[in-house]
């Protein structure tokens, strides 16, 4: 009997495209697995993210300097909080997954296993949600902010 696909093995293949990508990059990097997810989905991924919502800041502080008006400090101060807020959360997130690597991995693991038991899903599930659905939604938003700051 053909068993039917369920919407979560789809879940499957995005994350196996995943988990070789970062093999390959840890095999460029000279760094196992373990370490090398460390790296780019927690450290790496997490910078990238943290500066972009950085940036939205800087254009209204370089617009605010460029011709001062009320509105562009307001702006200003909205988004240093909007940075404030991604600096907290990065800060945050590298104090609970500190190194060792192991330790790290592992309790990221544990984290997305909690998260998939109360979602009713999968750990795969949600690691594509968090590292790489919520992650591009995050960055895109941010370089649709700034880029409208630009055009202001």
């Amino acid at each position: 009997m053909k068993r039917k696909r369920r919407w979560i093995d789809l879940a499957l293949l995005p994350f196996g495209w995943c988990v070789k990508f970062l093999l390959a990059l840890g095999k460029l990097f000279g760094l196992t697995y373990i370490q090398i997810s460390v790296v780019f989905n927690l450290w790496v991924q997490g910078a990238v993210l943290t500066l972009s919502g950085v940036v939205p800041f800087g254009v209204a502080i370089y617009k605010m300097l460029e011709q001062f008006s009320v509105g562009w400090l307001i702006l200003a101060f909205v988004f240093a909080c909007y940075a404030g807020a991604y600096v907290y959360a990065f800060i945050k997130m590298l104090r609970h997954y500190h190194l060792p690597f192991d330790k790290a991995f592992f309790l990221c693991v544990m984290d997305l296993e909690r998260v998939a038991s109360k979602w009713h899903t999968t750990y795969e599930m949600v690691n594509l949600l968090i590292f790489v659905l919520f992650y591009l939604i995050l960055l895109a938003l941010n370089v649709i902010i700034s880029y409208y700051l630009i055009l202001l």
